[in-house]
């Protein structure tokens, strides 16, 4: 009887074997196939640390953002979207501070984004020019790139220190009350924004430059000969072909500033008037609330997502393509 069974299910098993193999062999026989095999095991290494690094860790910020943690950072009890609530005030609490540090964000990425940029294009300008010792200039612009935010944030506690009186008369003008322009909420955010201006400068004058030096110089020498003047050159030549550039920088820029962290936990460590990302800080390392911290990381990307889409479908109609 044993036999019998043998002898049924043999025949059976081996076309399904067969045909297995069949198909495994004329998949490899594509080349499109074998390449992308090879492709994902070359960039293997690459995609494990992608996966322990960053996947990992954001697929466990989402779980723990759904859970009240212990103070060991392991989930206790499920909370629903209760701290996604909480940080947009609509949870009844009445309680707005993290809300207003969202605001906060966009109101020190408005002062910085569209002021290093102008600076930055106005300095190109001028750098691209061909007068002798412009190397000089193009040097001295570009020197805050070669200082660490955290090094130009020291550099700048010390200008706006009172001891210092580098920047009494501010406080003198607009009659603060108080020794400082760090110790006063009306100057504080302008106060780091500041700071973060020059920071970025360098990085922003480069990428400038080298989008003013791609334009040909035959449009400027045509430009000439038709009459146009220095204003026009930039109006109509300059920007639009330097639009793709400016896109690039308003995008790195937004997502710089809604990011910033250094230098409000140098400058301003304690001050309660602060951006979101300091508060996501605050809510993990300060109070041990993982879970709030998670949910306040996975909103500051659905914001910075949100925003890159929006800049991009709206920015991109206007940027001239060469």
């Amino acid at each position: 009887m044993q036999e019998d069974v043998v002898s049924i299910v043999a025949p059976v098993s081996a076309p399904v074997a067969y045909g297995r193999q069949n198909a495994l062999a004329r998949w490899w026989s594509r080349p499109r196939n074998r390449e992308l095999l090879m492709a994902l095991l070359y960039s293997s290494p690459a995609l494990i640390i992608f996966f322990l690094f960053t996947y990992f860790p954001f697929v466990r910020a989402i779980w723990l953002s759904l859970n009240i943690t212990n103070q060991r950072g392991e989930p206790a009890a499920f909370n629903g979207l209760g701290y996604y609530l909480r940080v947009l005030s609509l949870d009844g609490s009445g309680r707005t501070d993290y809300l207003q540090s969202i605001g906060t964000s966009f109101q020190f990425t408005l002062m910085v984004v569209p002021t290093v940029i102008i600076i930055a294009v106005g300095l190109a300008v001028l750098a691209a020019t061909r007068v002798r010792g412009i190397q000089f200039f193009r040097l001295i612009f570009t020197s805050s790139i070669a200082i660490s935010l955290a090094s130009a944030g020291v550099i700048w506690s010390l200008i706006y220190n009172p001891s210092s009186g580098a920047t009494r008369w501010v406080v003198e003008l607009l009659n603060l009350g108080v020794p400082g322009v760090l110790n006063s909420n009306l100057t504080t955010i302008p106060a780091v924004a500041v700071m973060s201006v020059w920071s970025a400068l360098g990085f922003n004058f480069i990428i400038a430059l080298a989008g003013l030096q791609a334009i040909p110089e035959d449009l400027y020498e045509s430009a000439s000969i038709d009459g146009a003047g220095g204003w026009h050159k930039f109006r109509f030549i300059t920007l639009p072909l330097l639009s793709p550039t400016l896109l690039f920088l308003v995008i790195i820029g937004t997502i710089g500033a809604l990011q910033a962290f250094t230098q409000f936990h140098l400058l301003i460590p304690d001050s309660p008037n602060t951006v979101f990302i300091y508060e996501t800080f605050r809510a993990f390392w300060y109070d041990n609330r993982y879970g709030l911290a998670s949910a306040m990381s996975i909103i500051v990307f659905i914001i910075l997502i949100t925003l890159t889409i929006i800049q991009y479908r709206t920015l991109d109609q206007r940027v001239h393509y060469q």
